[in-house]
């Protein structure tokens, strides 16, 4: 199972016009960073594919890839990546690199580069197994994942436009949002009232509510209607969001990543401050860990995304599978908001809920030809 080449190539996936922000609200740099499609082949011709975050340097992807580049697939731990000593953020100080050679590798605190060739090697192993690869990390709890639609900042209006495509495209349940000079109470009403019932929605300010006064004055405005969340109204502390969940009744979610902290159900759950917890490691390990100790103290939980392309959305299908308390709905639809997904198979939602792919591995074939109208940049790595 020696890994023979690597294919990485860079594309940049617009998100569609008028789908995530309005117009007034400008464009999120973070909307216009790039990703790198992996392919990890073997010497019997098997391969893999992966998709980084947004954002990933040229430098790390080129580094990673050069280091695993004639590895046996059965030497590398994925529970615990190591590289060399060097650059791109992984660098040793000198007198470490001395001590311990060039040849020495240590643990990476930063998953975030090697994610996207994480999830190459998953599939690159479920695939040489035949199974799907929520079947190789552990078995599956459910057959599809709940899926709610998203939003970014919008007026009432155009959040009622999105909600009525949302609605026919099958969802039934919203995050969307907002900061505290928008038009919340306004667009909650667009939002029901396009939607033809009372659909549950999760606001998310991203903690700009600020301090949990002005939070609960946002939150009167919103009196009169029920099933509404909150995900990190403001910056967390325990007493303070304990206090903000009895005054308003309101359930409270923790996107620990968000929040400062990594995500910890221990001691979310010790401190009894949240209802609910948005799980988004870079590591399947990660993320099993904690939906494991999310079930150990009954708290259910969806998995975070980064509004992705279908490869790590299908990568996060499985592991929504495999955990336990996986049961709310959750927000890996962006290769729903963007131009293409760069997969073949199509992801879409089935009374709420997205199928879990049950061919091999991934279960997920790329679109070569759309990889190509996106494609920014190439690097292939191969023995010599």
């Amino acid at each position: 199972m020696m890994i023979t080449r690597i294919l990485a190539t860079e594309v940049c996936v617009p998100f569609r016009s008028g789908w995530t922000d309005s117009p007034q609200y400008g464009t999120s740099s973070w909307k216009t960073l790039s990703k790198w499609i992996l392919e990890i082949q073997t010497a019997d011709g098997l391969s893999g594919l992966g998709e980084t975050p947004r954002g990933i340097g040229r430098a790390a992807v080129e580094r990673i890839a050069r280091h695993l580049t004639g590895r046996d697939v059965r030497s590398i731990n994925l529970s615990q990546i190591m590289l060399p000593p060097g650059g791109d953020g992984y660098a040793l100080s000198p007198a470490d690199s001395q001590d311990r050679g060039p040849d020495w590798e240590y643990h990476i605190h930063d998953r975030t580069p090697f994610f996207g060739f994480e999830i190459a090697l998953w599939d690159l192993i479920a695939r040489r197994a035949g199974l799907p690869l929520f079947q190789i990390l552990g078995g599956g709890w459910r057959d599809r994942v709940p899926m709610g639609f998203w939003i970014g900042r919008m007026t009432p209006s155009d959040a009622a436009r999105q909600v009525a495509i949302a609605v026919e495209m099958g969802f039934r349940s919203l995050k969307m949002k907002a900061f505290p000079q928008d038009d919340i109470a306004g667009i909650v009403r667009a939002v029901r009232s396009a939607a033809g019932f009372t659909m549950p929605i999760v606001i998310d300010p991203n903690r700009k509510f600020h301090r949990f006064r002005e939070a609960l004055d946002i939150d009167y405005s919103l009196r009169n209607e029920t099933d509404i969340s909150y995900e990190d109204p403001f910056t967390y502390h325990p007493v303070e969001w304990r206090e903000f969940r009895r005054a308003t009744g309101r359930p409270l979610i923790l996107h620990a990543l968000a929040s400062g902290m990594r995500a910890d159900p221990h001691r979310v759950a010790q401190d009894g401050a949240c209802d609910y917890v948005n799980i988004s490691p870079f590591s399947a390990r990660e993320i099993l860990t904690d939906a494991a100790i999310a079930a150990r103290y009954g708290l259910l939980h969806w998995q975070g995304t980064g509004l992705d392309l279908g490869i790590i959305d299908a990568f996060l299908l499985h592991t929504s599978a495999a955990a336990q308390t996986a049961c709310l709905p959750g927000d890996a639809i962006g290769h729903l908001l963007r131009e293409d997904d760069l997969i073949e198979e199509q992801l879409i939602p089935v009374e709420s809920a997205i199928p879990v792919p049950t061919a091999p591995g991934l279960g997920v074939t790329l679109d070569r030809r759309s990889m190509e109208a996106y494609r920014l940049d190439q690097m292939e790595f191969t023995l010599p």
